[in-house]
């Protein structure tokens, strides 16, 4: 997950415009505090300036001054080596001209054009602090310029002195004074520090915070900016950035306002939802479970010795087989005699003897057949010398897909994506897969017989049953022909599905197809199934991490079923409950996971995560305290490219206020757009988008609650 900074404005912003005081945003300043998220001032204050009020606030992070003009960066703070020079107190980098260099060229503008402009450099200490409110030493403080000069004009803004500072190769920027300085601006400042904390950090969230038009290129150069309200209750209407977040009230209170919007909830989220993906990492969990040692290879209490073994193929698929597969290869190097898994377009990882092939997930393509069919011929060479490791993970049913004889890849096709868009829940989506495949309900195992056979599984389904994790292609499978029949009946698809489908179907329940392999089969003597990891391990870890952040912390369900919309209202229940049961000050984190479903009515696009958070939102709209991520461990939610989304109890009300209907998204199942819109007009980030994050242990619902005061919507 990445890491925030927060960049801001100081006068309008985090100082009110009148008394300079920060008073109203000392909330959101102790959050930030106690979370060590670097706060980073960028203003056309000075350096002197910036110094004290940096040592008001106890802050020691980087600062830019004068508009952008430098950046100071105290000795030590970043690791990295980088370009500037050494001063008693920082290391700096100049972007900006030498004040003397700007001074006397503005004196020779307004000389040469005889316009009454005067700067700060033209006044005494006593005529700035009359101008600008400063008390006499503040003002002093501002008359120590590195690289701008502020001035005013002697009357009405004269156009031909701007366009004199352009033409002099010089430029302007007008904040609550204008300015005339070099070649640089805060949005180019604001950049090379943000390039400095990738260096140190890998991924950066910014947060820019700005409310005149000297802070366009900073705004422009975050990934969250926020426009700052002035007074008068106007924002600067010369600030166009996309997915700008504008505050509802006006300077550092609307400054508190955006932060604690856009802060409070999505950092413990975040790393809350981190810490669960760390205990469930493939590779980790790979490497926790297996051991090579004096030339034995143990799996929990089986030994196996390697140079009894004239080969060894490593085989299998899912979204997080890449990264499994990555620890076999380091504890095996050397023994590996050939591999092949099939994992999700994306998902790959670096591999050295370990073939890749990348298919479609969750309606199967012709590459997934491709690569099941290739591994189902690389382990009938198997024999009593080999040993065969198939490392499974959510996603594979889908990724090993090879139809049984007589059916098509089409036909696969169409049938699971009627299921899914019936929303028949995963073991029932399976039932009918294992009977149209070659290489599911225990098949694999079938094939390696009489090989010896370890199979090494991350748990992506309710009650992590081996029959029905990645369809059990190495697992005895008590479903038959006659249930999947009956699936599809529930679902009332038999008039829809192909007819090759319910001809195959039909002709297995009468007997005349073989079953899929049974408990008691001789391929299963000398197969091991192990699970690695599973949702349980990744609760167990957020709760941990949410204990550390403070929160009282209650572990629900690892498995949440049924559809989305029904398990939002439920979720949303609990939250009322809890708060209305909490005290002041008191904060807990509800935990729980699963796979829900979504009955597709609409014409939308979305996922099961996204259309459990937007209806999420709508039953806690006006619930002060609750915030809920509802997100799929894999980084995917149907087919987006988000993992899930981020809401609480304003979302659907700004929503309105923005010109979005939550409830006709909703209706028409269309979440993602949904989201996509919010974002984009409010400058949030409810939308949750990870990439693929290497493992698959289904979904996770976190739910933060915080009661600040008392709450009637909470009872």
């Amino acid at each position: 997950m990445p890491e925030t900074i927060i960049i801001t404005d100081v006068d309008g912003t985090l100082l009110d415009a009148e008394r300079y005081s920060c008073a109203p945003a000392k909330p959101a300043l102790e959050l930030i505090r106690a979370r060590d998220i670097p706060l980073i001032m960028c203003s056309s204050k000075t350096r002197a300036e910036i110094e004290a009020l940096r040592a008001e606030l106890g802050n020691n992070h980087p600062f830019i001054s004068e508009n952008g003009g430098g950046v100071f960066i105290p000795h030590g703070y970043f690791s990295a080596s980088f370009d500037a020079a050494d001063s008693c107190d920082y290391r700096i980098i100049t972007l900006g001209t030498p004040y003397e260099e700007i001074r006397r060229r503005f004196v020779h503008l307004r000389e040469t054009l005889g316009i009454k402009v005067r700067g700060f450099g033209d006044m005494t200490t006593q005529e700035v602090a009359a101008l600008t409110g400063l008390a006499p030493e503040a003002a002093r403080r501002a008359q120590q310029r590195d690289f701008d000069e502020p001035f005013v004009f002697e009357g009405d803004v004269d156009q031909r002195f701007l366009r004199a500072i352009e033409a002099d190769g010089l430029c302007w920027t007008e904040g609550r004074l204008f300015h005339i300085m070099g070649d640089h601006d805060k949005g180019r400042a604001v950049r090379l520090l943000h390039d400095l904390y990738v260096r140190q950090w890998g991924r950066v969230d910014s947060i820019g915070l700005g409310d005149s038009l000297n802070d366009l290129p900073l705004l422009q150069a975050v990934c969250h900016p926020v426009l700052v309200m002035h007074d008068d209750g106007t924002h600067d209407a010369r600030i166009d950035v996309a997915r700008v977040y504008k505050t509802q009230l006006p300077g550092p209170a609307g400054w508190n306002e955006a932060v604690q919007h856009l802060l409070p909830v999505r950092e413990p989220m975040q790393a809350i939802f981190a810490a669960a993906l760390t205990a469930v990492d493939p590779y980790q969990a790979v490497m926790r479970a297996l051991m090579v040692e004096d030339g034995q290879l143990r799996v929990a209490n089986s030994r196996y010795e390697l140079g009894t073994f004239e080969q060894i193929l490593v085989v299998g698929g899912g979204k997080a087989t890449a990264r499994m597969a990555q620890a076999v290869e380091q504890l095996l190097a050397g023994h590996i005699s050939a591999g092949l898994i099939v994992v999700k377009y994306g998902h790959t990882a670096p591999l050295q003897m370990i073939e890749q092939v990348e298919a479609a997930h969750p309606v199967p393509d012709a590459a997934g057949e491709t690569g099941a069919r290739r591994i189902l011929q690389l382990v009938r060479k198997a024999d009593e010398r080999t040993l065969v490791l198939c490392l499974l993970s959510g996603g594979a049913s889908a990724l090993l897909v090879a139809p049984a004889e007589g059916m098509s890849l089409q036909d696969k096709q169409e049938a699971t994506g009627l299921l899914l868009r019936a929303g028949a829940p995963i073991g029932e989506l399976n039932a009918v897969r294992k009977h149209l495949s070659a290489i599911k309900g225990g098949r694999l195992a079938q094939t390696v017989y009489p090989a010896q056979m370890i199979s090494l599984l991350l748990s992506d389904v309710i009650g992590d049953r081996l029959d029905v994790i990645a369809s059990g292609p190495t697992a005895p499978d008590a479903s038959t022909f006659g249930e999947a029949l009956a699936v599809i009946d529930r679902y009332g698809l038999a008039k829809r599905m192909p007819p090759r489908v319910m001809t195959h179907l039909r002709e297995g329940a009468a007997g005349k197809r073989v079953e899929t392999a049974k408990a008691g089969e001789l391929c299963f003597t000398d197969t091991r199934n192990e699970i690695v990891g599973a949702l349980g391990l990744a609760l167990s870890a957020a709760g941990g991490e949410a204990q550390r952040l403070g929160y009282d912390v209650r572990i629900g369900s690892a498995e949440v079923q049924g559809e989305a919309r029904a398990v939002a209202s439920s979720l949303a229940q609990a939250a009322r409950d809890t708060l209305g049961e909490m005290q002041a000050g008191e904060r807990r984190c509800l935990l729980s996971g699963g796979e829900t479903t979504v009955t597709v009515r609409g014409k939308g696009r979305g996922g099961r995560n996204q259309e459990l958070a937007l209806a999420f939102a709508l039953q806690i709209e006006g619930l002060q305290g609750a915030a809920l991520l509802s997100v799929g461990t894999d980084g995917n939610d149907g087919p987006t490219d988000a993992a899930g989304a981020l809401v609480d109890g304003a979302t659907a009300a700004w929503a309105r206020s923005l010109g979005v209907d939550p409830q006709r998204y909703l209706d028409d199942n269309d979440s993602w757009a949904f989201f996509h819109r919010y974002d984009e007009l409010s400058g949030g980030h409810s939308h949750f988008i990870t990439g693929p994050t290497g493992t698959n242990v289904m979904d996770m619902q976190i739910v933060l609650l915080h009661k600040e005061r008392a709450n009637a919507l909470a009872k």
